[in-house]
């Protein structure tokens, strides 16, 4: 069974109190949600091509990715 990354996101935000490790788990989400992806969707493009993290987030929800893209617009209010 794989676990779901977005789940850890927000087991670990309250431990990540200071910006480095804040980045650390936002880019920790990044890469394990793009292991789970075919390369031929938006999400995965729009990572592969380091987009930034609304970029990223637009095409998560637009690929059905609604709890990704929330964690990703969570990290850039």
């Amino acid at each position: 069974m794989t676990k779901d990354p977005v789940a850890d996101f927000w087991g670990n935000i309250e431990c990540a109190l200071g910006e480095s490790s804040f980045r650390y788990i936002i880019e920790d989400l990044i890469v394990k949600v793009r292991k789970q992806l075919d390369d031929s969707s938006m999400t995965a493009q729009a990572i592969d091509i380091s987009d930034n993290y609304n970029e990223i987030s637009a095409m998560a929800q637009k690929d059905g990715l609604e709890d990704f893209a929330l964690a990703l617009r969570f990290a850039t209010d």
